[in-house]
């Protein structure tokens, strides 16, 4: 887990994180939470690294006000590693310390495997008990521009410690394809471990192995700072 929180004011020294009220789980994974605090002033450059380039134009797509992160002085990052999660828990703790960072004046928040910004009131307002749900966790993202070759691919899977998933579709192929790597996804986010050479059957009509992901080689280079796994047709 990577989250990203920005506010204009530093955090409160020695705020209290209610477990009950962020949802904070008694969980094992509390032990590698590693939360940090920078100041732009600090290095202006490595700070609005975070809100510039591919990564302003989604905030201009997911937040009501984007220009909130033009205004931050301030960012928190919470980190969580776990090897191979048996369970979700890890995913409770990260968005628990996210809650309580909303709490000490974070406007938003960006989830830095998934290339998802979230406002801070949508994370406030996330309920404790709320069931997982994989496409809150994980994005399919369709490559834009000219020529062939461009991807669709999975944001996300590094949460669950499983390689993301690509596809180089043909012309009319985008929707299946979306669909053959979200199946993929939630196999993946449940635990299974895709293997290198696994083939599979979507349909009466298409059947799939995997390759290894090979950036400018086998696929464009997606800058996915994950492992990956392409998805081709046989």
């Amino acid at each position: 887990m990577a989250l990203v929180a920005f506010s204009t004011e530093p955090l409160t020294p020695d705020a209290p994180l209610d477990a009950r009220r962020f949802g904070m789980p008694a969980h094992p994974s509390v032990q590698e939470l590693d939360v940090r605090s920078h100041a732009r002033e600090n290095d202006p450059g490595w700070f609005d690294d975070w809100h510039t380039g591919a990564l302003a134009a989604i905030a201009e797509r997911d937040l009501p006000d984007h220009a909130v992160l033009q205004a931050a002085r301030h960012c928190h990052m919470v980190r969580l590693e776990v090897d191979d999660p048996a369970d979700l828990g890890h995913l409770q703790v990260a968005w628990a310390v996210a809650g309580w960072l909303v709490s000490q004046g974070s406007l938003a928040i960006l989830d830095a495997h998934a290339h998802r910004w979230h406002p801070g009131a949508a994370v406030a307002a996330l309920a404790t008990d709320r069931p997982f749900v994989l496409d809150a966790e994980v994005g399919i993202i369709v490559e834009t521009g000219d020529g062939p070759g461009l991807a669709v691919h999975t944001r996300g899977l590094a949460k669950f410690a499983r390689p993301d998933l690509i596809a180089i579709p043909e012309t009319g192929e985008h929707d299946l394809l979306a669909q053959v790597l979200w199946r993929l996804a939630r196999l993946s986010a449940d635990g299974a471990d895709i293997p290198v050479g696994q083939r599979m059957r979507f349909d009466e009509q298409h059947a799939f192995t995997t390759v290894a992901y090979q950036p400018d080689v086998n696929a464009p280079q997606l800058n996915l700072n994950n492992d990956g796994l392409l998805i081709v047709a046989v």
